[in-house]
């Protein structure tokens, strides 16, 4: 969807300006941002881009959410990150790379906005706490990744799976009132098999237990955290 009416403009000019992101911006470069914007509706299961194709697009979530992974030698999945509602990406590359670094994958219907990546850059260079902000997300990026490899250095399968399960709610999960972490979106056993790096007959066990020590719950697919602190969370 290309924005031609009114209200869509304003409604999409005031969603930019309420991301932390976008915030320092100038009605000028907002505006130069949306005039350069299109929206657009992804199904479940979608490719938005792989990894290798020409990094040509920078975007913002909307509404959904996503997940980031590299394909390892033998065509297997390593997870790098989820991405939930008004998270922009990718940040990997800024101003270097003229290929994707990695794939990302639509794990729920998502609505996006996306923009031509030279525009973005353009208005990063000419933006000097634009940039700050986007050194602390990518900075943020690192540090979440590098806390989930630590995490996963373990042989034991309920550790793995429970890290896991502890690492989809940091990135996707929500707080609620009972304190408790609910994920709003359905995680199959073989996407948290993944994950952890186990089998699927091997995270299927695990979350039984888990469940059984009153640590989540698991119902139709989706997961609520019952059980955290502040080392593992």
């Amino acid at each position: 969807m290309i924005l031609k009416n009114k209200s869509d403009y304003e409604y999409y000019a005031k969603k930019l300006r309420s991301h932390p992101e976008f915030s320092p911006l100038s009605d000028k470069y907002v505006n130069q941002l949306i005039d350069e914007m299109t929206v657009k509706t992804y199904q479940r299961g979608q490719i938005l881009f792989d990894q290798g194709d020409p990094r040509d697009r920078f975007y913002y979530l909307i509404d959904g959410v996503c997940k980031s992974f590299h394909w390892d030698k033998d065509g297997g999945e390593q997870l790098y990150l989820y991405i939930r509602p008004e998270k922009a990406f990718p940040y990997i590359g800024l101003f270097e790379d003229d290929h994707y670094a990695y794939t990302v994958q639509t794990m729920s219907e998502v609505k996006l906005a996306e923009f031509p990546m030279p525009i973005y850059e353009e208005i990063l260079r000419e933006n000097s706490e634009l940039m700050v902000n986007a050194v602390k997300d990518m900075s943020q990026i690192i540090n979440t990744s590098e806390t989930q490899l630590q995490r996963m250095v373990t042989t034991s399968a309920k550790c793995r799976v429970w890290n896991a399960i502890l690492f989809i709610g940091q990135q996707i999960g929500d707080y609620q009132e009972d304190e408790t972490i609910l994920v709003p979106y359905p995680i199959t056993l073989v996407e948290l098999s993944k994950v952890s790096g186990t089998t699927r007959e091997t995270t299927s066990q695990m979350v039984q237990q888990l469940v059984s020590e009153n640590k989540v719950q698991y119902n139709r697919k989706y997961f609520k955290i019952l059980e955290f602190d502040d080392d593992s969370y």
